[in-house]
């Protein structure tokens, strides 16, 4: 089966059911209305059933609705007027809204996935904490610094690092009550955080680890770490920022 949502739509035009095909030929015309917008949106807009468009998901090989407005969403950044060449002539989008789309794809994609449940043991921690650390190294240490500002907000006193011999310091510190929030995206910031996140955890302090790596070595070394999609592998290397997705993250 063809990759592309799009491509999948076009191959098994004729196999649909007529309501089916109906949204397939609406998709395929409008490839941008999924952008930010639910299952539901769309069917008001267009004048066609949830129900129909789910099915028509499926049909072509996706779990449902969410996954083809990702993939729909990731196609048109990465292929731009390419997408739906044929179907819409002279509405080529600007790098602008391909840029546009994909962040919002993203950062639908951030809200969409959040585990409620770990997000709630999460706040306990930290309003439970009696010292709480925030470790992060190059770029993410700007998101290091956007949770100690909200937190700060809040009332929350927190500290906040990004030199390994100060971590190292820390990890002889904290313990029962305390927290260390640990945030690397793809484990390049630091050859000791493994290390130094084992011993917090045998002093019995709680460590948080928010990366985008699922593969990381070091999330066994955490007591919980929540993965988050990780836009810049999934397109062009240097392309799109993760941390407007770390962003989003924090403000959740």
């Amino acid at each position: 089966m063809a990759d592309g949502p799009i491509e999948r739509l076009r191959a098994r035009l004729g196999d649909f059911t007529p309501s089916e095909e109906a949204a397939a030929r609406y998709f395929i015309e409008h490839p941008t209305s999924v952008v930010n917008k639910t299952i539901a949106a769309v069917a008001r807009e267009a004048g066609l059933s949830s129900t129909a468009i789910m099915r028509m998901c499926q049909r072509i090989g996706y779990s449902g609705y969410a996954e083809f407005r990702f993939c729909m969403n990731r196609q048109l950044l990465s292929h731009g007027a390419d997408a739906d060449r044929g179907a819409d002539e002279g509405r080529d989008l600007s790098s602008h809204d391909n840029l546009a789309n994909a962040y919002s794809a993203y950062l639908r994609k951030t809200t969409d996935g959040l585990d409620k449940a770990q997000l709630a043991r999460f706040a306990r921690l930290i309003l439970n904490a009696r010292r709480i650390s925030i470790w992060g190294a190059n770029r993410t240490y700007e998101s290091v610094k956007q949770l100690s500002l909200r937190l700060f907000r809040i009332g929350i006193f927190n500290q906040t690092t990004s030199d390994e011999q100060v971590m190292d310091d820390i990890s002889t510190i904290l313990g029962p009550g305390d927290l260390c929030i640990v945030m690397s995206m793809n484990g390049r910031g630091s050859k000791s955080y493994g290390t130094l996140m084992s011993s917090l955890v045998e002093r019995g302090c709680d460590v948080l680890l928010v990366t985008m790596n699922p593969k990381l070595p070091f999330i066994k070394n955490a007591s919980e770490a929540v993965v988050l999609p990780w836009i810049s592998s999934d397109y062009a290397a240097g392309l799109l920022e993760d941390q407007i997705v770390v962003f989003m993250y924090v403000e959740c």
